[in-house]
């Protein structure tokens, strides 16, 4: 078992803080009041909940994480020397902070806004690839994280002490993890399985499988609801539900990714929304060669978890990578060959209620291209109450923000550094922004 440590990161000055000055480091009730300059400011904007949140712009080939303070835009922070993974992804926490893994230290990380400054915490992880982090679904006192290290696969972070616990689990694969405050779960794509462990019987050394159940082959994105009492896997053939009773896993349905009336493709990324009422997730349909992703067929996906019904909404061909999620809506980009767009799906309805064009990328992917090659994408995030979205230009260092009830793009933000590769996003702070266990 091993301690970190805690660091207080000053604000930096010079261009940084100079552009969060230009961005608006005054307080004020809506966006687009004190824009980039040479944006278009957006009069009578859409008025944000009161709840104070924060918007984690990060920028993993730069070695840079911003924070701006929302609705005002204004840069708080910037931390230093810190590659977000952005793979393994963002996890927000209830107590407001950020939780993340940063690759330049391979350790995991958390930051905590105060006022004009940003504090961090980590704790050292073996391990030279990450696959995921979870924390406890039911109360977040831990976290976990998966690595390819052979000896610890699996480290438990205590994210009060920040003391770390090796997990040995045997032929793990790429290891996929959920959580509750007694309870760790292994979703094993060599096996094919899920495995569950007792929390307090892992932190003692003992690593005993207790229960495990069958899935489908292909494992990877999991979700599992605030109670921890079902938990959600995509597959090959579709999105698993798996039911944990305290002692035994049990197999309860299997949501297949083609619906009554659309076909083709899988997803790997999904989620619950806030209520819990509905799995969404996307489908992406990539058996063309790369040379020819603007052909690519996308579709997003929404599971009433109740009844079980399956829809499929057509989002357009090109490429769709992720999405943000809030109270009411998710909100995707796509990257196309006829013109990039942010498009808006209502939870409720089913329908895509905007679709927002947006600058294309100076250096982005055009149809022809290998657009691996390329490598050059967007991230993705929105505000807890639908009202706000934010899409990154990769390679321009620029942030879209967009005003989601209106359908337009309210103004930009411009960090500094160039975004290469899309960088990534998150919004958090308000107890409220808590939604996810899983690193989204």
């Amino acid at each position: 078992m091993s301690i970190s440590t805690f660091t207080r990161r000053a604000t930096v000055g010079g261009a940084a803080l100079g552009m969060a000055t230009a961005l608006g480091a005054s307080s004020h009730g809506a966006f687009g009041q004190t824009a980039t300059p040479g944006a278009s400011p957006v009069t009578e904007a859409t008025t944000v909940a009161a709840n104070l949140e924060f918007l984690a712009v990060a920028d993993p080939k730069s070695r840079l994480l911003y924070v701006y303070s929302l609705p005002d835009l204004a840069l708080v922070d910037t931390v230093e020397d810190v590659a977000v993974n952005a793979h393994v992804g963002f996890i927000p926490l209830p107590n407001g902070q950020l939780l993340f893994i940063d690759d330049a230290a391979a350790q995991l990380m958390a930051i905590d806004v105060h006022g004009d400054h940003v504090d961090t915490y980590q704790a050292a992880v073996p391990g030279a690839y990450f696959s995921h982090i979870a924390i406890d679904s039911d109360h977040a006192r831990y976290a976990a994280v998966g690595s390819d290290d052979p000896a610890a696969p699996i480290t438990l972070v205590d994210l009060e002490t920040w003391e770390t616990t090796p997990v040995a689990v045997q032929e793990p694969g790429e290891v996929g993890l959920m959580l509750t405050r007694d309870t760790l779960f292994h979703r094993n794509d060599v096996l094919n399985q899920i495995e569950a462990y007792r929390l307090d019987d892992v932190l003692a050394g003992n690593v005993a499988l207790i229960a495990s159940v069958q899935i489908g082959a292909g494992g990877h994105g999991e979700s599992i609801t605030r109670s921890g009492d079902t938990l959600y896997t995509a597959t090959d053939d579709g999105i698993e539900a798996v039911g944990w009773d305290g002692s035994n896993l049990t197999y309860l349905t299997t949501y297949p990714w083609d619906s009554a009336d659309r076909t083709g493709g899988r997803g790997y990324f999904q989620r619950l929304s806030l209520d819990g009422s509905r799995i969404v997730s996307y489908t992406a349909d990539r058996a063309a060669p790369e040379t020819e992703w603007e052909t690519w067929t996308n579709d997003a996906l929404l599971i009433d978890a109740a009844d079980g019904v399956t829809e499929r909404i057509e989002l357009g061909a090109g490429y769709v990578f992720r999405f943000g999620l809030s109270q009411e809506s998710a909100l995707f980009y796509r990257i196309s060959g006829d013109g990039d767009e942010a498009i808006v799906l209502d939870l409720a309805s089913g329908d895509v209620s905007q679709r927002i064009p947006l600058e294309p990328m100076t250096t982005g992917p055009a149809a022809g291209d290998a657009i691996y090659e390329i490598n050059q994408y967007r991230a993705v995030a929105a505000s807890t109450d639908g009202a706000w979205g934010f899409v990154t230009r990769g390679g321009d260092g620029v942030v879209e923000v967009l005003d989601l009830e209106r359908g337009e793009v309210a103004t930009t933000i411009e960090v500094g550094s160039p975004l290469n590769g899309g960088g990534y996003l998150a919004v958090f702070g308000a107890d409220i922004s808590f939604s996810d266990s899983i690193g989204r």
